[in-house]
């Protein structure tokens, strides 16, 4: 997705995919590449913007069916000539990589605290199935090699 400037104005075009509660949203978060040379480092391509949803040229597709979180409504947008005041930029224009970053710091220690409770409940529902599971009379976590 990128974005260009055009006077006080940018303009949007391109998509995202895999976007949670997207059939729903308000307004989106978009990060866009601001900067179209290859060679400008990522500290300074990306801008971060605020859409609304019902602004001209944005596309809400149609609902993806998820294998496992079937009450997610999960959709693509797409952002067609869609313009927006430099007012709906977050942070300054070519900051977007740090505004990213910062949304890291908050959110990475809770998917980490998430991820390591879902690796005990796995360990503890494996451990129930070893101890219950036999094998020439011993429980397959009390057998060598087990």
């Amino acid at each position: 997705t990128s974005s260009r400037k055009v006077g006080d104005e940018y303009v949007i075009n391109g998509g995202k995919m895999w976007i949670t509660n997207c059939g729903h949203a308000n307004w989106f978060f978009v990060f866009t590449r601001s900067d179209p040379d290859p060679k400008c480092p990522a500290a300074k391509a990306f801008t971060a913007f605020v859409v609304d949803a019902d602004a001209p040229g944005v596309t809400v597709g149609r609902k993806e069916w998820n294998m496992g979180q079937r009450a997610s409504d999960t959709r693509g947008v797409t952002f067609d000539d869609v313009v927006v005041s430099k007012d709906n930029i977050v942070g300054e224009a070519g900051g977007g990589f740090k505004v990213a970053m910062k949304c890291f710091d908050k959110t990475r220690p809770t998917v980490g605290a998430m991820s390591l409770g879902l690796a005990r409940r796995a360990l503890d529902e494996a451990s129930k199935v070893l101890n219950r599971k036999e094998d020439h009379g011993k429980t397959y976590i009390s057998s060598p090699g087990g």
